[in-house]
Protein backbone atom coordinates (compact mmCIF):
# COMPACT_ATOMS: atom_id res chain seq x y z
CA UNK A 1 0.00 0.00 0.00
CA UNK A 2 2.89 2.45 0.58
CA UNK A 3 3.92 2.04 -2.62
CA UNK A 4 0.82 3.12 -4.07
CA UNK A 5 1.01 6.25 -2.04
CA UNK A 6 4.18 6.92 -3.46
CA UNK A 7 3.05 6.39 -7.01
CA UNK A 8 0.26 8.57 -6.57
CA UNK A 9 2.03 11.85 -5.10
CA UNK A 10 4.82 11.68 -7.80
CA UNK A 11 2.06 11.66 -10.75
CA UNK A 12 0.22 14.50 -8.40
CA UNK A 13 3.57 16.56 -8.55
CA UNK A 14 4.11 15.88 -12.10
CA UNK A 15 1.11 16.73 -13.66
CA UNK A 16 1.17 20.28 -10.49
CA UNK A 17 4.13 20.95 -12.54
CA UNK A 18 2.12 21.48 -15.68
CA UNK A 19 1.48 25.03 -14.89
CA UNK A 20 4.69 26.28 -13.47
CA UNK A 21 7.49 28.76 -15.61
CA UNK A 22 9.71 25.84 -15.62
CA UNK A 23 7.69 24.39 -18.25
CA UNK A 24 6.91 27.41 -19.98
CA UNK A 25 10.59 28.07 -20.69
CA UNK A 26 10.39 31.48 -19.26
CA UNK A 27 13.80 33.36 -19.26
CA UNK A 28 16.22 35.20 -17.08
CA UNK A 29 13.80 37.86 -16.03
CA UNK A 30 15.72 40.79 -15.45
CA UNK A 31 17.34 40.17 -19.03
CA UNK A 32 13.33 39.92 -20.41
CA UNK A 33 12.66 42.86 -18.82
CA UNK A 34 15.20 44.72 -20.37
CA UNK A 35 14.54 43.42 -23.43
CA UNK A 36 11.20 44.62 -23.02
CA UNK A 37 11.98 47.78 -21.92
CA UNK A 38 13.82 48.32 -25.34
CA UNK A 39 11.26 46.92 -27.29
CA UNK A 40 8.44 49.40 -25.94
CA UNK A 41 10.42 52.90 -26.03
CA UNK A 42 11.86 54.82 -28.83
CA UNK A 43 14.64 56.44 -27.45
CA UNK A 44 15.60 59.99 -28.29
CA UNK A 45 19.30 61.86 -28.94
CA UNK A 46 19.88 65.12 -27.34
CA UNK A 47 23.86 66.37 -29.34
CA UNK A 48 23.73 69.26 -26.84
CA UNK A 49 25.12 67.20 -24.01
CA UNK A 50 27.81 65.60 -26.22
CA UNK A 51 28.69 68.94 -27.65
CA UNK A 52 31.95 69.82 -26.23
CA UNK A 53 31.46 73.65 -25.10
CA UNK A 54 28.46 73.73 -26.35
CA UNK A 55 26.63 74.23 -29.54
CA UNK A 56 27.47 77.10 -31.99
CA UNK A 57 25.75 79.35 -34.17
CA UNK A 58 25.98 80.15 -37.53
CA UNK A 59 26.21 83.60 -37.00
CA UNK A 60 29.45 82.78 -34.54
CA UNK A 61 31.03 80.76 -36.94
CA UNK A 62 31.24 83.64 -39.50
CA UNK A 63 32.49 85.60 -36.59
CA UNK A 64 35.34 83.21 -36.10
CA UNK A 65 36.11 82.75 -39.76
CA UNK A 66 36.51 86.58 -39.59
CA UNK A 67 38.91 86.53 -37.15
CA UNK A 68 41.42 83.54 -38.28
CA UNK A 69 40.81 84.99 -41.97
CA UNK A 70 40.18 82.17 -44.53
CA UNK A 71 43.51 80.65 -44.97
CA UNK A 72 44.26 76.81 -46.49
CA UNK A 73 43.85 73.93 -43.86
CA UNK A 74 45.44 70.88 -43.82
CA UNK A 75 44.82 67.25 -41.80
CA UNK A 76 45.91 67.03 -38.42
CA UNK A 77 49.63 65.46 -38.27
CA UNK A 78 48.88 61.54 -37.15
CA UNK A 79 51.06 60.61 -34.58
CA UNK A 80 52.29 57.25 -37.16
CA UNK A 81 52.16 56.68 -40.67
CA UNK A 82 51.55 53.42 -42.15
CA UNK A 83 52.64 52.47 -45.55
CA UNK A 84 50.08 50.65 -47.87
CA UNK A 85 50.78 48.68 -51.20
CA UNK A 86 48.31 46.39 -52.80
CA UNK A 87 49.60 43.26 -51.97
CA UNK A 88 50.01 44.58 -47.96
CA UNK A 89 46.24 45.40 -48.16
CA UNK A 90 45.10 42.19 -49.67
CA UNK A 91 47.41 40.65 -46.60
CA UNK A 92 45.16 42.76 -44.42
CA UNK A 93 41.88 41.87 -45.89
CA UNK A 94 42.97 38.26 -46.07
CA UNK A 95 44.16 38.10 -42.52
CA UNK A 96 41.82 40.62 -40.29
CA UNK A 97 38.74 41.40 -42.47
CA UNK A 98 35.52 40.64 -40.03
CA UNK A 99 33.32 39.52 -42.78
CA UNK A 100 35.90 37.48 -44.52
CA UNK A 101 36.06 35.64 -40.93
CA UNK A 102 32.88 35.13 -40.42
CA UNK A 103 32.49 33.56 -44.18
CA UNK A 104 35.72 31.31 -43.86
CA UNK A 105 33.88 29.42 -41.01
CA UNK A 106 31.31 28.29 -43.64
CA UNK A 107 33.76 25.18 -45.89
CA UNK A 108 34.21 24.07 -41.55
CA UNK A 109 30.28 23.86 -40.68
CA UNK A 110 29.83 22.57 -43.79
CA UNK A 111 32.56 19.61 -43.16
CA UNK A 112 30.26 18.60 -40.24
CA UNK A 113 27.84 17.81 -42.19
CA UNK A 114 30.14 14.96 -43.89
CA UNK A 115 31.28 13.77 -40.24
CA UNK A 116 27.84 13.71 -39.63
CA UNK A 117 26.36 11.67 -42.93
CA UNK A 118 29.80 9.42 -43.09
CA UNK A 119 28.52 8.68 -38.70
CA UNK A 120 25.51 6.48 -40.00
CA UNK A 121 28.36 3.46 -40.84
CA UNK A 122 29.42 3.81 -37.02
CA UNK A 123 29.33 0.56 -35.49
CA UNK A 124 26.79 0.91 -32.23
CA UNK A 125 27.83 -1.40 -28.93
CA UNK A 126 24.62 -2.37 -26.87
CA UNK A 127 24.48 -3.68 -23.60
CA UNK A 128 21.71 -4.34 -21.52
CA UNK A 129 21.11 -5.85 -18.03
CA UNK A 130 17.96 -6.40 -16.03
CA UNK A 131 16.73 -8.02 -12.94
CA UNK A 132 12.94 -9.15 -11.86
CA UNK A 133 11.83 -10.61 -9.24
CA UNK A 134 7.74 -11.96 -9.21
CA UNK A 135 5.12 -12.91 -6.55
CA UNK A 136 2.80 -15.19 -8.88
CA UNK A 137 -0.19 -15.58 -7.23
CA UNK A 138 -2.24 -19.10 -8.11
CA UNK A 139 -4.36 -19.25 -10.88
CA UNK A 140 -6.69 -22.27 -12.32
CA UNK A 141 -5.54 -24.20 -15.48
CA UNK A 142 -7.41 -25.62 -18.33
CA UNK A 143 -9.18 -29.24 -17.40
CA UNK A 144 -7.56 -31.89 -19.21
CA UNK A 145 -8.54 -35.71 -19.85
CA UNK A 146 -5.50 -38.10 -18.95
CA UNK A 147 -4.95 -41.79 -20.16
CA UNK A 148 -3.85 -44.73 -17.85
CA UNK A 149 -0.60 -43.36 -18.26
CA UNK A 150 -1.10 -39.90 -17.06
CA UNK A 151 -1.01 -38.01 -20.31
CA UNK A 152 -3.20 -35.83 -21.49
CA UNK A 153 -5.40 -36.44 -24.42
CA UNK A 154 -7.52 -33.35 -25.22
CA UNK A 155 -9.21 -30.69 -23.36
CA UNK A 156 -12.93 -31.47 -22.04
CA UNK A 157 -15.13 -28.78 -22.50
CA UNK A 158 -17.85 -30.91 -21.32
CA UNK A 159 -16.31 -31.30 -17.81
CA UNK A 160 -15.55 -27.91 -17.75
CA UNK A 161 -19.21 -27.04 -18.02
CA UNK A 162 -20.41 -29.94 -15.96
CA UNK A 163 -18.28 -28.50 -13.08
CA UNK A 164 -15.97 -31.46 -13.02
CA UNK A 165 -13.20 -31.25 -10.31
CA UNK A 166 -9.86 -33.02 -9.88
CA UNK A 167 -10.84 -36.17 -8.97
CA UNK A 168 -14.64 -36.38 -9.83
CA UNK A 169 -14.23 -38.99 -12.31
CA UNK A 170 -12.16 -41.74 -11.99
CA UNK A 171 -11.70 -44.56 -14.58
CA UNK A 172 -13.24 -47.99 -13.50
CA UNK A 173 -9.98 -49.72 -13.84
CA UNK A 174 -9.16 -47.15 -10.18
CA UNK A 175 -6.65 -45.38 -12.85
CA UNK A 176 -6.10 -41.72 -14.60
CA UNK A 177 -7.53 -43.80 -17.66
CA UNK A 178 -10.12 -40.60 -19.04
CA UNK A 179 -9.80 -38.82 -15.73
CA UNK A 180 -10.93 -35.44 -16.08
CA UNK A 181 -7.53 -32.92 -13.85
CA UNK A 182 -7.63 -29.52 -13.99
CA UNK A 183 -4.04 -28.12 -13.92
CA UNK A 184 -3.58 -25.11 -12.02
CA UNK A 185 -0.67 -22.68 -11.48
CA UNK A 186 0.17 -22.64 -7.45
CA UNK A 187 1.58 -19.28 -5.56
CA UNK A 188 5.40 -19.31 -6.17
CA UNK A 189 8.50 -16.86 -6.06
CA UNK A 190 10.58 -16.19 -9.45
CA UNK A 191 13.71 -14.21 -10.04
CA UNK A 192 15.34 -13.02 -13.40
CA UNK A 193 18.43 -11.79 -14.27
CA UNK A 194 19.68 -10.96 -17.77
CA UNK A 195 22.67 -9.70 -19.53
CA UNK A 196 22.82 -9.02 -23.30
CA UNK A 197 25.63 -7.48 -25.62
CA UNK A 198 25.82 -7.09 -28.85
CA UNK A 199 27.24 -4.92 -31.42
CA UNK A 200 25.38 -3.53 -34.82
CA UNK A 201 27.21 -3.11 -37.82
CA UNK A 202 25.95 -0.97 -40.83
CA UNK A 203 27.34 -2.07 -44.04
CA UNK A 204 27.73 0.58 -47.28
CA UNK A 205 25.61 -1.64 -49.48
CA UNK A 206 22.61 -1.62 -46.80
CA UNK A 207 23.02 -4.23 -45.06
CA UNK A 208 22.52 -4.59 -41.05
CA UNK A 209 24.88 -7.01 -39.56
CA UNK A 210 24.45 -7.68 -35.83
CA UNK A 211 26.64 -10.05 -33.34
CA UNK A 212 25.27 -10.46 -29.80
CA UNK A 213 25.51 -12.61 -26.54
CA UNK A 214 22.67 -13.11 -24.00
CA UNK A 215 22.76 -14.60 -20.86
CA UNK A 216 20.00 -15.55 -18.34
CA UNK A 217 19.31 -16.89 -15.21
CA UNK A 218 15.82 -17.54 -13.98
CA UNK A 219 15.63 -19.05 -10.29
CA UNK A 220 12.48 -20.34 -8.77
CA UNK A 221 12.77 -19.75 -4.40
CA UNK A 222 9.39 -20.93 -3.66
CA UNK A 223 7.60 -23.40 -3.33
CA UNK A 224 10.52 -25.81 -5.04
CA UNK A 225 13.92 -23.87 -5.33
CA UNK A 226 15.28 -24.73 -9.01
CA UNK A 227 17.72 -22.47 -11.05
CA UNK A 228 19.19 -22.90 -14.60
CA UNK A 229 21.22 -20.53 -17.04
CA UNK A 230 21.07 -19.97 -20.17
CA UNK A 231 23.34 -18.85 -23.22
CA UNK A 232 22.87 -17.90 -26.25
CA UNK A 233 25.53 -16.75 -29.09
CA UNK A 234 23.86 -15.37 -32.12
CA UNK A 235 24.63 -13.35 -35.90
CA UNK A 236 21.83 -11.87 -38.08
CA UNK A 237 22.56 -10.32 -41.32
CA UNK A 238 19.16 -8.62 -43.20
CA UNK A 239 20.23 -7.04 -46.45
CA UNK A 240 17.95 -5.23 -48.93
CA UNK A 241 17.62 -6.29 -52.65
CA UNK A 242 15.46 -3.20 -54.36
CA UNK A 243 15.20 0.14 -52.38
CA UNK A 244 18.66 1.01 -50.04
CA UNK A 245 20.56 -1.58 -51.86
CA UNK A 246 23.78 -0.67 -53.25
CA UNK A 247 26.63 1.45 -52.33
CA UNK A 248 25.25 4.39 -54.75
CA UNK A 249 22.46 4.61 -52.93
CA UNK A 250 23.71 4.54 -49.43
CA UNK A 251 26.72 6.27 -50.07
CA UNK A 252 24.38 9.02 -51.67
CA UNK A 253 23.87 11.64 -48.58
CA UNK A 254 27.71 11.53 -47.92
CA UNK A 255 28.75 12.05 -51.81
CA UNK A 256 26.27 15.41 -51.73
CA UNK A 257 27.62 16.48 -48.63
CA UNK A 258 30.62 16.46 -49.86
CA UNK A 259 29.55 18.65 -53.35
CA UNK A 260 28.04 20.97 -50.73
CA UNK A 261 31.38 21.45 -48.79
CA UNK A 262 33.36 22.10 -52.46
CA UNK A 263 30.25 24.19 -53.29
CA UNK A 264 30.62 26.24 -49.76
CA UNK A 265 34.31 26.74 -50.66
CA UNK A 266 33.42 28.04 -53.99
CA UNK A 267 31.01 30.74 -52.61
CA UNK A 268 33.83 31.56 -49.83
CA UNK A 269 36.73 32.10 -52.17
CA UNK A 270 33.80 34.15 -54.49
CA UNK A 271 33.05 36.31 -51.13
CA UNK A 272 36.84 36.75 -50.35
CA UNK A 273 37.58 37.65 -54.41
CA UNK A 274 34.54 40.57 -53.72
CA UNK A 275 36.04 41.23 -50.50
CA UNK A 276 39.40 41.54 -51.90
CA UNK A 277 38.00 43.70 -55.12
CA UNK A 278 36.33 46.25 -52.78
CA UNK A 279 39.29 46.65 -50.42
CA UNK A 280 41.12 47.73 -53.48
CA UNK A 281 38.49 49.49 -54.80
CA UNK A 282 38.55 51.31 -51.18
CA UNK A 283 42.30 52.07 -51.83
CA UNK A 284 41.71 54.24 -54.93
CA UNK A 285 38.98 55.83 -53.79
CA UNK A 286 41.20 56.90 -50.95
CA UNK A 287 43.78 57.53 -53.36
CA UNK A 288 41.68 59.55 -54.82
CA UNK A 289 40.58 61.33 -52.10
CA UNK A 290 44.09 62.24 -51.19
CA UNK A 291 44.98 63.63 -54.73
CA UNK A 292 41.46 65.91 -54.69
CA UNK A 293 42.56 67.57 -51.48
CA UNK A 294 45.82 67.95 -52.80
CA UNK A 295 44.21 70.19 -55.74
CA UNK A 296 41.75 72.04 -53.48
CA UNK A 297 45.10 72.61 -51.03
CA UNK A 298 46.86 74.23 -53.42
CA UNK A 299 43.77 75.61 -55.33
CA UNK A 300 42.87 77.59 -51.98
CA UNK A 301 46.73 78.61 -51.40
CA UNK A 302 46.37 80.40 -54.98
CA UNK A 303 43.29 82.04 -54.10
CA UNK A 304 44.70 83.16 -50.65
CA UNK A 305 47.57 84.20 -52.57
CA UNK A 306 45.19 86.07 -55.58
CA UNK A 307 43.50 87.83 -52.04
CA UNK A 308 46.54 89.29 -50.69
CA UNK A 309 47.95 90.51 -54.26
CA UNK A 310 44.25 92.33 -54.97
CA UNK A 311 44.47 93.69 -51.15
CA UNK A 312 47.96 95.13 -51.66
CA UNK A 313 47.23 96.79 -54.76
CA UNK A 314 43.98 98.01 -53.56
CA UNK A 315 45.52 99.62 -50.91
CA UNK A 316 47.83 101.21 -53.31
CA UNK A 317 45.10 102.32 -55.55
CA UNK A 318 45.77 100.45 -58.39
CA UNK A 319 42.62 98.65 -58.71
CA UNK A 320 38.90 99.09 -57.52
CA UNK A 321 37.75 97.73 -54.01
CA UNK A 322 35.05 95.68 -55.54
CA UNK A 323 37.84 93.30 -56.97
CA UNK A 324 38.91 92.63 -53.07
CA UNK A 325 35.24 91.55 -52.48
CA UNK A 326 35.49 89.31 -55.60
CA UNK A 327 38.96 87.77 -54.26
CA UNK A 328 37.06 86.88 -51.14
CA UNK A 329 34.20 84.99 -52.92
CA UNK A 330 36.33 83.33 -54.19
CA UNK A 331 38.65 81.89 -51.42
CA UNK A 332 35.05 81.72 -50.00
CA UNK A 333 34.62 78.83 -52.39
CA UNK A 334 38.07 77.27 -52.09
CA UNK A 335 37.39 76.79 -49.16
CA UNK A 336 34.73 75.26 -48.97
CA UNK A 337 35.78 73.16 -51.49
CA UNK A 338 38.66 72.41 -49.57
CA UNK A 339 36.40 71.80 -46.08
CA UNK A 340 34.52 69.05 -48.59
CA UNK A 341 37.49 67.21 -49.55
CA UNK A 342 39.12 66.79 -46.06
CA UNK A 343 35.75 65.56 -44.70
CA UNK A 344 35.90 63.05 -47.85
CA UNK A 345 39.27 62.31 -47.89
CA UNK A 346 38.20 61.32 -43.70
CA UNK A 347 35.47 58.55 -44.52
CA UNK A 348 37.16 57.44 -47.74
CA UNK A 349 40.38 56.45 -45.28
CA UNK A 350 38.04 55.30 -41.94
CA UNK A 351 36.27 53.18 -44.67
CA UNK A 352 39.77 51.12 -45.80
CA UNK A 353 40.30 50.97 -41.68
CA UNK A 354 37.03 49.38 -41.31
CA UNK A 355 37.79 46.64 -44.57
CA UNK A 356 41.48 46.08 -43.61
CA UNK A 357 40.81 45.96 -39.63
CA UNK A 358 44.61 46.11 -38.62
CA UNK A 359 45.32 45.48 -35.12
CA UNK A 360 46.13 49.20 -33.69
CA UNK A 361 44.53 51.30 -35.99
CA UNK A 362 41.41 52.12 -35.08
CA UNK A 363 38.73 53.55 -36.98
CA UNK A 364 39.41 57.29 -35.52
CA UNK A 365 42.87 56.46 -35.02
CA UNK A 366 45.05 59.44 -36.71
CA UNK A 367 46.99 56.74 -38.01
CA UNK A 368 47.72 57.74 -41.39
CA UNK A 369 47.17 55.52 -44.15
CA UNK A 370 49.58 56.40 -46.86
CA UNK A 371 48.68 55.13 -50.54
CA UNK A 372 52.29 54.35 -51.92
CA UNK A 373 51.27 52.02 -55.01
CA UNK A 374 51.01 54.30 -58.25
CA UNK A 375 48.27 53.85 -60.67
CA UNK A 376 48.50 51.94 -63.83
CA UNK A 377 47.87 54.02 -66.73
CA UNK A 378 49.03 51.65 -69.36
CA UNK A 379 45.84 51.17 -72.04
CA UNK A 380 45.39 46.90 -73.37
CA UNK A 381 43.82 46.28 -76.53
CA UNK A 382 41.57 42.83 -75.17
CA UNK A 383 40.25 39.99 -76.90
CA UNK A 384 36.93 40.06 -75.58
CA UNK A 385 35.93 36.33 -76.65
CA UNK A 386 38.84 35.40 -74.70
CA UNK A 387 38.28 37.05 -71.19
CA UNK A 388 34.82 35.57 -72.14
CA UNK A 389 36.72 32.01 -71.81
CA UNK A 390 38.29 33.13 -69.17
CA UNK A 391 35.42 34.29 -67.24
CA UNK A 392 33.07 30.72 -68.06
CA UNK A 393 36.23 28.83 -66.52
CA UNK A 394 37.20 30.73 -63.45
CA UNK A 395 34.82 32.15 -62.01
CA UNK A 396 33.24 31.18 -58.69
CA UNK A 397 29.66 31.21 -59.41
CA UNK A 398 30.08 28.77 -62.11
CA UNK A 399 31.75 26.05 -60.28
CA UNK A 400 29.43 26.51 -57.50
CA UNK A 401 26.63 25.47 -60.08
CA UNK A 402 28.95 22.86 -61.61
CA UNK A 403 29.10 21.13 -57.93
CA UNK A 404 25.05 21.24 -57.33
CA UNK A 405 24.29 19.89 -60.65
CA UNK A 406 26.27 17.08 -59.69
CA UNK A 407 24.90 16.64 -56.34
CA UNK A 408 21.20 17.11 -58.45
CA UNK A 409 22.54 13.80 -60.28
CA UNK A 410 23.10 12.00 -56.89
CA UNK A 411 19.71 13.31 -55.65
CA UNK A 412 18.05 11.94 -58.72
CA UNK A 413 19.45 8.55 -58.85
CA UNK A 414 18.63 8.21 -55.10
CA UNK A 415 15.17 8.99 -56.07
CA UNK A 416 14.70 5.99 -58.49
CA UNK A 417 16.47 4.19 -56.18
CA UNK A 418 13.40 5.11 -53.40
CA UNK A 419 11.14 4.52 -55.89
CA UNK A 420 11.39 0.99 -55.99
CA UNK A 421 9.47 -1.84 -53.59
CA UNK A 422 11.25 -2.22 -50.32
CA UNK A 423 12.35 -6.43 -50.42
CA UNK A 424 15.01 -7.46 -48.19
CA UNK A 425 17.00 -11.02 -47.27
CA UNK A 426 17.26 -12.12 -43.74
CA UNK A 427 19.63 -14.41 -42.36
CA UNK A 428 20.29 -15.58 -38.59
CA UNK A 429 22.09 -17.92 -36.63
CA UNK A 430 23.10 -18.91 -33.14
CA UNK A 431 23.80 -21.29 -30.94
CA UNK A 432 21.98 -21.96 -27.68
CA UNK A 433 22.38 -24.11 -24.37
CA UNK A 434 21.25 -24.67 -21.02
CA UNK A 435 23.04 -24.97 -17.38
CA UNK A 436 23.26 -24.60 -13.81
CA UNK A 437 26.41 -21.13 -14.42
CA UNK A 438 26.22 -18.91 -17.40
CA UNK A 439 29.96 -20.29 -17.79
CA UNK A 440 29.15 -23.84 -18.22
CA UNK A 441 25.85 -22.33 -20.73
CA UNK A 442 28.10 -20.25 -22.47
CA UNK A 443 30.97 -23.43 -22.78
CA UNK A 444 27.79 -25.92 -23.98
CA UNK A 445 26.86 -23.72 -26.34
CA UNK A 446 30.00 -23.90 -28.59
CA UNK A 447 29.53 -27.54 -29.06
CA UNK A 448 26.98 -26.85 -31.23
CA UNK A 449 24.47 -29.37 -29.90
CA UNK A 450 21.84 -26.75 -30.17
CA UNK A 451 21.77 -24.30 -33.22
CA UNK A 452 19.11 -21.94 -34.44
CA UNK A 453 19.15 -21.33 -38.12
CA UNK A 454 16.53 -18.97 -40.08
CA UNK A 455 16.37 -17.54 -43.44
CA UNK A 456 13.39 -15.29 -44.92
CA UNK A 457 12.75 -12.58 -47.38
CA UNK A 458 10.00 -9.96 -46.55
CA UNK A 459 8.56 -7.03 -48.78
CA UNK A 460 6.94 -3.60 -48.79
CA UNK A 461 4.70 -2.32 -51.96
CA UNK A 462 3.25 0.82 -52.09
CA UNK A 463 0.14 1.09 -53.01
CA UNK A 464 0.23 4.20 -55.22
CA UNK A 465 3.58 4.92 -54.60
CA UNK A 466 2.88 8.77 -55.15
CA UNK A 467 4.99 10.37 -52.16
CA UNK A 468 8.45 8.74 -54.18
CA UNK A 469 7.34 9.45 -57.87
CA UNK A 470 6.75 12.94 -56.79
CA UNK A 471 9.90 13.15 -55.12
CA UNK A 472 12.02 11.26 -58.22
CA UNK A 473 9.73 14.42 -60.02
CA UNK A 474 10.95 17.14 -57.96
CA UNK A 475 14.19 16.10 -58.21
CA UNK A 476 14.48 16.20 -62.00
CA UNK A 477 12.54 19.41 -62.19
CA UNK A 478 15.35 21.12 -59.59
CA UNK A 479 18.26 20.17 -62.32
CA UNK A 480 16.29 21.26 -65.45
CA UNK A 481 15.55 24.58 -63.18
CA UNK A 482 19.18 24.39 -62.01
CA UNK A 483 20.40 24.18 -66.04
CA UNK A 484 18.10 26.75 -66.83
CA UNK A 485 19.98 29.47 -64.22
CA UNK A 486 23.65 28.51 -65.41
CA UNK A 487 22.71 29.15 -68.70
CA UNK A 488 21.34 32.46 -67.71
CA UNK A 489 24.17 33.04 -66.15
CA UNK A 490 26.25 32.66 -68.54
CA UNK A 491 24.51 34.86 -69.87
CA UNK A 492 25.10 37.65 -67.75
CA UNK A 493 28.84 37.04 -67.40
CA UNK A 494 29.24 37.88 -70.82
CA UNK A 495 26.93 40.98 -70.48
CA UNK A 496 29.73 41.88 -67.21
CA UNK A 497 32.81 41.28 -69.26
CA UNK A 498 31.48 43.24 -72.01
CA UNK A 499 30.28 46.07 -70.01
CA UNK A 500 33.29 46.11 -67.96
CA UNK A 501 35.10 46.14 -70.93
CA UNK A 502 34.14 49.29 -72.74
CA UNK A 503 33.84 50.89 -69.52
CA UNK A 504 37.72 50.60 -69.44
CA UNK A 505 38.42 51.80 -72.94
CA UNK A 506 35.96 54.99 -71.50
CA UNK A 507 37.78 55.90 -68.48
CA UNK A 508 41.51 55.59 -70.47
CA UNK A 509 39.46 58.05 -73.16
CA UNK A 510 38.00 60.25 -69.76
CA UNK A 511 41.97 60.57 -68.52
CA UNK A 512 42.92 61.26 -72.39
CA UNK A 513 40.46 64.40 -72.34
CA UNK A 514 40.90 65.41 -68.93
CA UNK A 515 44.51 65.44 -69.23
CA UNK A 516 44.31 67.58 -72.10
CA UNK A 517 41.33 69.40 -70.59
CA UNK A 518 44.03 70.38 -67.37
CA UNK A 519 47.11 71.06 -69.14
CA UNK A 520 45.03 74.22 -71.27
CA UNK A 521 43.20 75.05 -67.99
CA UNK A 522 46.51 75.28 -66.23
CA UNK A 523 47.26 77.35 -69.09
CA UNK A 524 43.95 79.57 -69.55
CA UNK A 525 44.93 80.44 -65.69
CA UNK A 526 48.20 81.50 -66.02
CA UNK A 527 46.60 83.72 -69.21
CA UNK A 528 43.94 84.83 -67.10
CA UNK A 529 46.47 86.27 -64.15
CA UNK A 530 48.49 87.96 -66.63
CA UNK A 531 45.54 89.63 -68.03
CA UNK A 532 45.19 90.78 -64.62
CA UNK A 533 48.17 92.07 -63.71
CA UNK A 534 47.93 94.27 -67.12
CA UNK A 535 44.86 95.48 -66.21
CA UNK A 536 42.43 93.87 -68.77
CA UNK A 537 40.83 91.26 -66.55
CA UNK A 538 38.88 91.34 -63.12
CA UNK A 539 39.45 89.28 -60.07
CA UNK A 540 36.06 87.18 -61.11
CA UNK A 541 37.15 85.90 -63.70
CA UNK A 542 40.55 85.16 -62.66
CA UNK A 543 38.67 83.23 -60.30
CA UNK A 544 36.47 81.18 -62.62
CA UNK A 545 39.96 80.55 -64.93
CA UNK A 546 41.48 79.09 -61.09
CA UNK A 547 37.82 77.23 -60.74
CA UNK A 548 37.88 75.74 -64.56
CA UNK A 549 41.80 74.76 -63.58
CA UNK A 550 40.27 73.15 -60.36
CA UNK A 551 37.12 70.92 -61.98
CA UNK A 552 39.53 70.15 -64.63
CA UNK A 553 42.50 68.70 -62.57
CA UNK A 554 39.77 66.85 -60.14
CA UNK A 555 38.23 65.26 -63.54
CA UNK A 556 41.34 63.87 -64.15
CA UNK A 557 42.15 62.21 -60.67
CA UNK A 558 38.59 60.64 -60.98
CA UNK A 559 39.21 59.72 -64.57
CA UNK A 560 41.97 58.28 -62.81
CA UNK A 561 40.67 56.44 -60.25
CA UNK A 562 37.66 55.33 -62.54
CA UNK A 563 40.37 53.24 -64.72
CA UNK A 564 41.95 51.72 -61.88
CA UNK A 565 38.08 50.82 -60.72
CA UNK A 566 37.21 49.34 -64.20
CA UNK A 567 40.52 47.26 -64.13
CA UNK A 568 39.35 45.99 -60.76
CA UNK A 569 35.88 45.09 -61.91
CA UNK A 570 37.03 43.59 -65.37
CA UNK A 571 39.64 41.29 -63.41
CA UNK A 572 36.18 40.38 -60.91
CA UNK A 573 34.12 39.90 -63.94
CA UNK A 574 36.91 37.32 -65.25
CA UNK A 575 37.41 35.79 -61.57
CA UNK A 576 40.40 37.02 -60.87
CA UNK A 577 42.35 39.72 -59.05
CA UNK A 578 44.64 42.38 -60.77
CA UNK A 579 48.07 41.25 -61.03
CA UNK A 580 49.75 42.80 -58.22
CA UNK A 581 50.61 39.43 -56.28
CA UNK A 582 49.51 35.83 -56.44
CA UNK A 583 46.69 35.38 -53.70
CA UNK A 584 46.41 32.12 -52.15
CA UNK A 585 43.06 31.26 -50.05
CA UNK A 586 45.23 30.87 -47.24
CA UNK A 587 46.69 34.02 -47.15
CA UNK A 588 50.10 32.97 -48.43
CA UNK A 589 51.51 35.58 -51.26
CA UNK A 590 53.80 35.51 -54.19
Amino acid sequence: MPSHWALLCLISMILGLGGCSLWRGDLDPEFERRVDKRLQNFSTTHLETRSAGGPTTVEQGLAAIKKQRPAATTPATAPAALDLRIDRVRRYVLENNLDLRIYTLEPDIAKTKISEEEAKFDATITVAASYKKKNLPPRDGDIVQLDEKGTALSKSIKAFESGLLDGEKKSDKGGLDNAFVALSDIEQQKEEIGLDAGILVPLPTGAKMQFGQSFGKFNKLSPFPSDQSTSYTGFSLSQPLLRNAGTDANLASIRIARLNTKATTANTRLIAIRLLAAAEKSYWMLYGARRQLEIRQRLNELAQKNLNIVRQRADEGLVATIEVTRAEVGVALQLESLVVAETYERMKERELKRILNIEGVDLNSPTRLSTSTPPSLLSYRLDAEALVQDALANRMEMLELEMALAADNIRIDFAKNQALPMISLDFQYGVVDRAGSFGTSFQGAWDFDNTEFGVGIKGEIPVTNQLREAQLRRAVLTRTQRLATRAARELMIRQEVFDNLDLLNQNWQRILTARQSAIVSGINYEAELKQFDEGFRTMREVFEALAQLGDAQSREINAIVAYQISLIDLAFATGTLMGYAKVDFDGSFN
